[in-house]
């Protein structure tokens, strides 16, 4: 599991992870997401994998330090498995525009 070395020292001693992190982030968004498809994350130190039930993953988030996250997604192109970094937030923003991306939650 992924320790997030930003974290507040109340959460590093209550074991938060940076995928526990995220689950919540989506969390708080559940009510826009409600009906849309099942979004799962999954730690690939040092990067947290974003994706669909039953797919492949879509998205990666990599912690970059002071708080802010870098948010990449699968290449479309052979040879690649990873596009750059596409956006630079907080964690809360970096996760809401993943699931924008895949129509996972609506655009507001």
């Amino acid at each position: 599991m992924l320790q997030v070395t930003e974290a507040s020292e109340s959460s590093r001693e209550a074991g938060v992870t940076l995928v526990d992190r995220i689950h919540d982030a989506i969390a708080d968004l559940a009510p826009a997401v409600a009906g849309g498809p099942d979004v799962w994350a999954r730690g690939a130190e040092p990067h947290v994998l974003l994706g669909i039930q039953g797919e492949e993953a879509f998205a990666r988030l990599t912690p970059l330090g002071g708080g802010l996250f870098g948010l990449s997604f699968r290449a479309r192109d052979e040879g690649a498995s990873w596009d750059p970094l596409l956006l630079i937030d907080a964690l809360e923003a970096v996760v809401e525009h993943a699931l924008v991306a895949v129509e996972a939650l609506p655009i507001q």
